[in-house]
């Protein structure tokens, strides 16, 4: 009979703050009809699409942010 030894490590997600990391990015999307703006990397040129939107479309007032924020799992310590 074969004995194994099991060992258990810890890990932690968090915001991706390295340098090759991937870019933070801004998208707004209609709610009523679904289309979405342009990806930005500013919240502010997000907005200006929906506000363009709504000139159009003058009945779309609702609206919805998404929002790319890149991640990691850091490895901790063994137990």
């Amino acid at each position: 009979m074969t004995r194994r030894v099991f060992r258990f490590r810890e890990y932690t997600v968090c915001r991706d703050e390295e340098p090759d990391a991937e870019p933070v990015a801004h998208v707004m999307q209609c709610a009523v009809c679904g289309v979405t703006g342009p990806e930005a990397g500013e919240l502010g040129e997000a907005t200006r699409w929906a506000l363009r939107h709504v000139r159009e479309q003058p009945e779309h007032f609702t609206y919805r942010r998404l929002v790319r924020l890149p991640y990691r799992v850091v490895p901790g310590s063994w137990r």
